[in-house]
Formats: C-alpha cells, structure tokens, sequence
C-alpha cells in the first residue's frame, strides 16, 4: 500500500506465481497500481495462463524466449491483454526482432523496454539500434563478422552453453 503515493505505471512481476499475483492483484485493485507479468510469460510453460487467471493487467512480452515474432503475436492476440514489448540485455540483432513485434502489434499503449543496445560496451553491429528521442527504428540488423570475432565467448563460455544446450536437447527427446 506504500507504493501508491508514487503514481506507479505498473508493478513488474511482483511476485513469482501466477496465483501469487491473482492474489495480489486482488489484494491492491483499489489502488489503481496494474501488475504487468513478466517471468509468469516468458518462461511458462503456458505463458497464457497467466492471462486466463486474470492474474494481470499487462503483459511484459519479449519475443526471443516465446519462439519469435509470430509465436509472441499470437499470445498477445490470444491473452487481450495491454501489452509492453521488451527485450533482454540484447545486441541490435535481438533488438531488431523486438522493434518489429512492437510495430506488428496494434495500441502498444506503453513505451516499450528496447534500448537495451546503449548499455552495452559494444555491439554486434555496424550500425546498432540505438534510441533517439525515446525511439529506435524498425529494420533489418546485419552482423558484422569482425564484430562478432570481436566480441566473441571464451571458448570456456562457449562450451558451457553448448553444454547447455546439449542439456536441453535431450529433456526434448
């Protein structure tokens, strides 16, 4: 009850249950504070079930881990939901694919979380997807190979993921 004085937008993924927020939002709907689920999406099993519980007023959608622009589009459609479009701590390459959800989705009534290029001390790109005044264009991102090299996993890391990887390929077999 603290938190409205503040005149909060939303409140982002407050807790880590999809009951845990339908109780929430329950709790607090006389305060005028919308809970925007985020984790209780994208790393889903269901990623709409959140939507079918009433459990939240917003949905934080980043398309990479919803299986892509098409996939992401659907669960908006399908959840009715207002929505915010945000990415991960992405290079230009990823950002790109966000950039094109938000503009594919009709009222996207939230600025959206997609300048994620601008922390980061370099980019995979000749030509990264930085903000101006609040936006970033919607267009194709190329890779630049001396870049990539560049910026390029140790190779320890890199077998950690493939590691990873293999790991999660044989829970799908």
């Amino acid at each position: 009850r603290t938190l409205a004085e503040f005149d909060l937008e939303y409140a982002e993924q407050p807790c880590a249950s999809v009951q845990e927020l339908a109780n929430l939002k329950e709790r607090i709907e006389d305060l005028g504070i919308p809970i925007a689920a985020d984790e209780s999406v994208r790393k889903a099993f269901d990623p709409l079930a959140v939507a079918r519980a009433g459990a939240a007023d917003i949905l934080i959608i980043k398309a990479q881990p919803l299986g892509g622009i098409s996939a992401a589009r659907r669960i908006v459609a399908e959840a009715g939901l207002p929505v915010v479009v945000s990415s991960a701590l992405d290079t230009s390459v990823g950002l790109s694919m966000g950039a094109l959800l938000a503009a594919s989705i009709p009222d996207v009534d939230y600025d959206c979380g997609l300048g994620t290029a601008a922390l980061l001390a370099g980019d995979v790109s000749t030509h990264p997807l930085l903000p101006v005044d609040g936006a970033i264009p919607v267009r194709r991102v190329d890779a630049s190979e001396e870049l990539l090299a560049r910026y390029a996993a140790t190779p320890e890391r890199t077998a950690w993921w493939l590691d990873r990887l293999e790991r999660c390929r044989r829970l799908l077999d």
